[in-house]
């Protein structure tokens, strides 16, 4: 599971390289490092949906995946704690998933509580992503526009991204690195960054989209399988330094893994 406003501060680090967009509305890196510092506390909601269809060449069954989740919570990050709710569905070739779940997250442990008992949802993959590559930013920076524009009492900008460019930036190159492991590609239709700032540099919005192909080697033949997908992902945060009281659940002590979500 993605760590709660982590992903969200790719902004951050947009600007710091962005001279260009620092130029045109005074967000120097002092003054976004700053503001970023001065965020303590605040409530997260993150929507996520994927779809993805492919055909099966042995036979020409069509599958289709679609899923949404969705993570709201408050969150400290003095103490390095969220806690909210982790909801959702999943269609799976005319199979149907629901979820509710209250959510814990304390530092890189993330913790779920399924038929009123806590697991530990540790993404092993996902601990310590986040640790951006300002290289490979500056490279998507410099081969492509950034417009910028004033937008609700702050500034918006976009930026056009590939996958590829978009998972060495932000540091999860997990998912390529499995897929060149089976010879597979990537192909990106289309790709962009939307980022919302306030007027103090302070980040409140990010969304992503991607329309993907994911070219995939059948395991016994030499065909093919070409996967599409999409995905469309916006996080926001709201109630800036308002007050938050957020306590250790008891249960989350020792508590098992949960490996529903990967497995």
């Amino acid at each position: 599971m993605r760590k709660v406003a982590l992903s969200l501060f790719l902004v951050a680090i947009v600007v710091l390289a962005a001279g260009c967009v620092g130029k045109s509305t005074g967000l120097t890196e002092e003054k976004v490092i700053n503001a970023i510092k001065n965020i303590k506390t605040a409530h997260y909601d993150e929507n996520f949906t994927m779809a993805m269809d492919f055909t099966i060449p042995d036979d020409n069954t069509t599958i289709n995946m679609t899923m949404h989740f969705r993570i709201n919570a408050m969150m400290d990050r003095v103490k390095k704690r969220a806690l909210g709710n982790y909801t959702g569905w999943v269609y799976y070739s005319g199979l149907n998933m629901t979820f509710n779940w209250p959510v814990y997250i304390e530092g890189n442990d993330t913790y779920l509580k399924v038929d009123g008992k806590w697991y530990n949802a540790t993404d092993n993959q996902e601990t310590g992503a986040g640790s951006y590559n300002l290289d490979a930013i500056r490279a998507i920076l410099n081969s492509t526009n950034v417009s910028i524009m004033p937008v609700d009492g702050g500034y918006q900008f976009k930026l056009n991204v590939t996958f590829e460019q978009f998972a060495n930036a932000t540091g999860r190159t997990y998912a390529l690195n499995r897929l060149f492991q089976i010879n597979g590609t990537v192909e990106t239709h289309a790709g962009w960054v939307l980022v919302k700032l306030k007027k103090d540099g302070t980040p409140y919005y990010i969304e992503t989209y991607f329309d993907l192909t994911l070219n995939i080697p059948h395991p016994l033949t030499n065909d093919t399988i070409p996967v599409h997908v999409i995905v469309h992902d916006s996080e926001a945060l709201n109630k800036i330094n308002e007050p938050v009281v957020i306590e250790k659940p008891k249960g989350v002590e020792n508590a098992p893994r949960f490996d529903g979500l990967w497995d």
